[in-house]
């Protein structure tokens, strides 16, 4: 699915935030009997100190060979074999993003951001992301999953073999073939024990056959989320070994829950803030808690 993706001015949003908070506990202070905690000033103070932390892509950045595909069980189609010796090296990489909220501190929504260098004809080439969509049905199932490429570079996962007859029932038939107990794969295992908490969001995934990608995952408990795992496979031409990749993560406070817990002093806040909360969940992204870096990969051979 392609959309359209504008990160926020994360400069702006840590500005906001710090406004925020200042205005909050002046009112506060206004209103308060002196005895109580303010839950207003606590919730602001709670998604101010909340971290959204990219993981290092070169931890689990690995080299795809017909060799790796074939002592798996799992055949290589003939064009990405033929693609794999004769003209790109193909990759494989997990990235994990550390959501880490301060108690009580509510989000809604998780973007993360995938820029591949160089750009022109050396441009790496984005050939399969996980998750995506069709797999929330599977990873709510709520046991490790073992997620693996097989021949086709697309991914199967492996589950609890107690558990393969009751959830293969429920699935749709475009994801059936792809779901095996895990003793059973015929896969490239590429990330082990994979955990999913966040029970049946919306994820919305763009990019593949391009540099830049996107994963959008909107959940109500997307606190609970802890480390997320994206999986990639992308493919360079062959005399490429050094890539630049740039990633933004941002995460959306749930506004709902920020209204609520600033009714008291909401209709003292700035016309800026008053702005953003008549937007509801559409302003949530000029209060996000963000993460942004850089890295130049040499690629393993």
């Amino acid at each position: 699915m392609n959309y359209n993706v504008t990160p926020p001015n994360f400069q702006e949003a840590d500005a906001l935030l710090a406004d925020l908070l200042a205005e909050t506990k002046k009112w506060s202070g206004v209103l308060s009997d002196g005895t109580t905690p303010n839950i207003g000033i606590q919730a602001v103070q709670g998604l101010s100190e909340s971290r959204i932390c990219l993981g290092n892509p070169r931890d689990s950045l690995v080299l795809l060979t017909v060799d790796n595909f074939a002592s798996s069980g799992s055949e290589l189609t003939p064009l990405y074999k033929q693609q794999m010796q004769e003209s790109y090296d193909f990759y494989y990489m997990t990235l994990s993003i550390d959501v880490i909220p301060q108690p009580g501190a509510s989000f809604w929504r998780l973007v993360c951001q995938l820029d591949f260098g160089p750009k022109g004809k050396q441009e790496p080439i984005i050939q399969s992301l996980f998750p995506s969509d069709k797999w929330r049905s599977v990873m709510s199932v709520g046991s490790d999953l073992d997620i693996g490429l097989n021949g086709n570079l697309d991914w199967d996962i492996g589950i609890d073999s107690e558990k393969v007859s009751e959830l293969i029932e429920m699935l749709p038939v475009n994801v059936k073939a792809n779901v095996a107990s895990k003793g059973k794969m015929s896969a490239f295992i590429t990330i082990p024990g994979f955990r999913y908490e966040l029970g049946h969001p919306e994820i919305l995934t763009s990019g593949e056959g391009n540099s830049l990608c996107y994963w959008r995952i909107t959940s109500q408990d997307l606190q609970k989320a802890g480390t997320a795992k994206f999986g990639i496979v992308f493919k360079v031409p062959k005399e490429i070994s050094t890539i630049t990749l740039h990633g933004k993560v941002w995460a959306e406070p749930d506004m709902q829950w920020l209204t609520a817990n600033l009714k008291d002093v909401g209709s003292r806040l700035s016309d800026k803030f008053k702005q953003i909360f008549r937007k509801e969940q559409a302003g949530a992204s000029q209060l996000a808690r963000w993460d942004d870096r850089e890295w130049s990969l040499n690629l393993p051979n």
